[in-house]
């Protein structure tokens, strides 16, 4: 996402590009949504962070990494 440099209007640039929405159920109970935008997080490459697009709930996910079977 690109924001406006000069800080003349609030928000996201104008070019700035929609995230696209993937199926995952919200977490939270309330809601019955079934789309998120997934946010990227470029300090954390282990974890996802994703946000609902009906009530912005937001939920962070551990992808990667090693397991023991």
């Amino acid at each position: 996402m690109s924001f406006d440099p000069t800080g003349t209007a609030p928000g996201l640039a104008p070019d700035a590009q929609t995230p696209e929405p993937v199926n995952m159920k919200c977490r939270n109970e309330k809601c019955d949504s079934i789309t998120a935008i997934v946010i990227n997080i470029a300090a954390a490459p282990g974890q996802r962070l994703y946000r609902c697009t009906k009530c912005s709930h937001s939920w962070g996910l551990n992808v990667g990494g090693s397991f023991n079977i």
